[in-house]
């Protein structure tokens, strides 16, 4: 059970073996969950690929340094740092160890993975990369974060349901979000008459549902009744008949939008399901027979010093805080 030390200034909980022990059960869980992959190559030698990326805080905090890696070396090469995660974005290669600039000075952070330091001039970068979405431009906490949000096809950020605006139930079943920004864009992405889109405009959080049609170019709300069908279809069929003759160059680009992209999943982990006890049990069995003595002897001679030196505070009953801890192994170093 967990308990506070009211005792002395540190507001740190009283943890007992048994609270450590579940502590690192729950934490390889989550482990398992979040990081079922394999990290051990960076995905820079595959080119630019759909992957899902990650941006770090910690080694890039200015506003105008932007950058992206794969999962491999968030892990690898980020592991302690503040990241965000970007989930999946298309046609990127990751910048980890790549030279940067701030202002007009280079810059680099090594990576653990990979030492290329060809440029990537064909990444493209958003507001995602600070950790920020949607057109509203709000940080995003997922501790905080309680609506759903959408990723839009074309320029793959992600909207806020609230600031989508209200989807009609009978729109809720859909597949594919295209925001605002890209459907003014490219009008072609709006062609079928009997489905209206709710385009979702929100300045300021307030909700404004706006409907629009093919050749509603105006941004002027319209009810259906005033819509001429007749207009509309052929208007559409129109613009259908011409597309199949001649695609648009934003079809051509956006390969996408034409047939279903693959997105890079890294080599599952046949490790991720077991204890860090099991893994470790398993690589001292490959070991030969030497080093694995050496090592089971390390560990009994760590073990039974550890023992010794908590004995005193059970004795005692002092409470055993992380600073002793730390004073231990700082005093095994010095003896080395």
């Amino acid at each position: 059970m967990t308990e506070y030390n009211d005792n002395d200034n540190n507001n740190d909980p009283i943890l007992t073996a048994v609270d450590i022990v579940d502590q690192q059960q729950k934490l390889e869980k989550e482990a398992q969950q979040v990081l079922p992959g394999k990290f051990e190559k960076c995905t820079f030698d595959q080119g630019y690929i759909r992957q899902a990326l990650y941006s770090c805080k910690t080694c890039y905090p200015e506003e105008k340094d932007l950058a992206g890696f794969c999962y491999s070396c968030s892990i690898a090469c980020h592991a302690d740092h503040e990241l965000f995660e970007l989930f999946p974005k298309r046609h990127f290669r990751c910048d980890c160890g790549l030279v940067k600039k701030r202002g007009d000075t280079p810059f680099s952070f090594c990576c653990t993975l990979n030492d290329n330091k060809e440029p990537n001039l064909e990444n493209k970068y958003n507001h995602n990369f600070r950790g920020r979405y949607c057109r509203c431009d709000k940080d995003y906490d997922p501790d905080q974060e309680d609506g759903t949000m959408y990723q839009c096809v074309i320029c793959e950020d992600w909207f806020h349901d609230r600031c989508i605006g209200e989807i009609p139930s009978e729109l809720e079943d859909f597949e594919s979000y295209f925001c605002f920004d890209c459907t003014k864009k490219h009008s072609f992405l709006i062609q079928n008459p009997n489905h209206w889109i709710s385009l979702g405009i929100s300045n300021g959080n307030e909700k404004i549902h706006q409907w629009m049609t093919t050749h509603s170019t105006t941004g002027q709300k319209r009810k259906l009744d005033q819509i001429d069908m007749d207009d509309t279809i052929h208007d559409n069929h129109e613009m259908n008949k011409k597309s199949k003759e001649e695609p648009t160059d934003v079809l051509k680009q956006s390969s996408s939008l034409c047939k279903r992209e693959e997105t890079f999943e890294p080599e599952e982990d046949e490790d991720a399901g077991k204890s860090l006890m099991d893994v470790g049990m398993e690589h001292m069995m490959r070991m030969d027979r030497v080093q694995a003595m050496e090592s089971i002897m390390a560990y009994t001679t760590l073990s039974s010093q550890i023992k010794d030196f908590l004995q005193k505070f059970k004795e005692s009953g002092e409470i055993v805080t992380e600073a002793h801890i730390r004073q231990f192994f700082a005093e095994k170093r010095l003896q080395q």
